[in-house]
């Protein structure tokens, strides 16, 4: 059998050691990256931004609630000069205008003197025409333009009136009377008075 002579096997000994310093050579710098790369800083979390959650409490920029949509109030809105006195004037559109503040501002017992007799024609007692007329919350009175006539020596004013209560609007007509300055009238039977009214609170 004839085998390779000396140089023969120097010849393939070199390449094998060559790939052999390669390799070694490339292992070594990929662990030289791997270990440059654990050398970097990692990045810092996310911080969380603000939370307007009720979870974490109250918050500077917490979205404020949606408040519910308030009922009608029955607190008055204004004043009454005289509470419990009815107009004396003789312009039964100013008396009108007096007797639809008593009623916006709740004022029963003025609201009810404008009848004759100082409200006993109402047909009401005092705590029953509070009952009937306290199912109006809020209301808000509007009086139309009225006409006036006379007739058997009295005088007549009729207005339409309007009064809303929150979602609920009340129509009806009111009829105020008063004698016609005829000698020996009473002061009470001179001044403009509720006669009627077709209102139903």
């Amino acid at each position: 059998m004839n085998l390779p002579d000396s140089g023969t096997f120097k010849r393939i000994a070199r390449p094998s050691r060559m790939i052999r310093s390669c390799s070694v050579t490339a292992l070594v710098s990929a662990l030289a990256i791997n270990l440059a790369g654990c050398d970097r800083q990692q990045p810092a979390a996310p911080v969380p931004e603000a939370t307007t959650s009720a979870a974490v409490g109250a918050t500077p920029f917490e979205a404020p609630s949606a408040e519910p949509t308030p009922s009608p109030s029955a607190t008055p809105t204004a004043e009454i000069a005289t509470p419990g006195q009815p107009s004396q004037s003789r312009d039964p559109v100013e008396v009108l205008a007096d007797w639809a503040k008593a009623v916006e501002t709740r004022d029963w017992a003025t609201a009810r003197a404008y009848w004759g007799d100082k409200g006993t024609r109402s047909g009401l007692s005092e705590k029953a025409f509070a009952a009937k007329w306290s199912s109006l919350l809020d209301p808000k009175v509007t009086v139309g333009k009225g006409d006036q006539e006379g007739a058997a020596g009295s005088l007549y004013y009729t207005a339409p009136i309007r009064i809303i209560d929150g979602p609920r609007t009340v129509r009806g007509e009111i009829v105020i009377r008063r004698v016609n300055d005829v000698d020996g009238a009473s002061e009470e039977q001179l001044r403009w008075h509720i006669e009627s009214t077709t209102i139903e609170p």
